[in-house]
């Protein structure tokens, strides 16, 4: 039960570090005033909520199909590979911040904290009792979604009112930041596709062994590896023709 519970909140800690700082950089740099800002942190925890709401009575289909399952790694692998290519080369051809960009930065950590934030609260499902000395509480997947929520609104606001202070230490443009943070999430949701769908066993039982990759699971990789050389094998040979 520890260990389920740390697992929680690493996740959840990951997810609303990541969104909350981002929101809270991007709506101080983009100049939006403090009213704004506050819609727009409404806006994302009224749908991030209402969504792990209408999702939690699927709590085990969400885990089954996320957390314990080496195909959800793949897919979420691609999704940050497509998001942070786009991103870059968005900035490279634009060189400055129209309103699709803008769009497009707000939406690139969503699909990782979104995911991130229903394997957490799934986890918790459908009761978690937390006790620590004399306190304990009873978490479940609605009420530990709506803690984190308010977590993440908080971060949110702390960060764009403290962005000044980040501002001072920022060498780069976030559209570069925030694609190549995609970009190394996109290899590390690969990597963890290797490791983390193999220890479902262990979470149920901490005493089990932990098992290889199967066949088919390996032949994607494989199969994706090759996908990937010969992508940037013809974005190499096209540089060099432009050249």
């Amino acid at each position: 039960m520890e260990l389920l519970f740390s697992v929680f909140a690493v996740i959840s800690l990951a997810a609303i570090l990541l969104l909350g700082i981002e929101i809270g950089l991007l709506s101080k740099f983009f100049g939006f005033e403090l009213k704004r800002h506050m819609v727009i942190v409404l806006a994302y925890s009224i749908i991030i909520f209402a969504i792990i709401l209408l999702l939690s009575p699927f709590y085990e289909s969400i885990l089954s199909s996320t957390f314990f399952s080496f195909y959800y790694y793949i897919i979420m692998g691609i999704i940050c590979l497509i998001l942070g290519v786009i991103t870059l080369f968005y900035w490279k051809k634009m060189k400055w911040y129209p309103p699709a960009l803008k769009c497009l930065l707000y939406f690139d950590f969503i699909p990782i904290s979104l995911s991130l934030l229903l394997i957490s609260t799934s986890l918790m499902a459908p009761s978690f009792l937390f006790s620590a000395q004399n306190f304990s509480f009873n978490l479940t997947m609605i009420n530990s979604g709506a803690i984190l929520v308010v977590l993440l609104a908080l971060v949110m606001i702390i960060f764009y009112v403290f962005s000044d202070f980040v501002e001072d230490y920022r060498t780069t443009e976030y559209s570069i930041i925030f694609g190549s943070m995609l970009l190394i999430f996109a290899f590390a949701y690969f990597i963890l596709g290797f490791i983390i769908p193999n220890m479902a066993p262990v979470f149920a039982n901490p005493s089990t062994e932990l098992s290889l990759m199967p066949i088919e699971s390996m032949a994607v990789i494989v199969i994706l590896l090759a996908v990937f050389l010969g992508l940037g094998y013809l974005f190499k040979k096209r540089h060099n023709r432009l050249e």
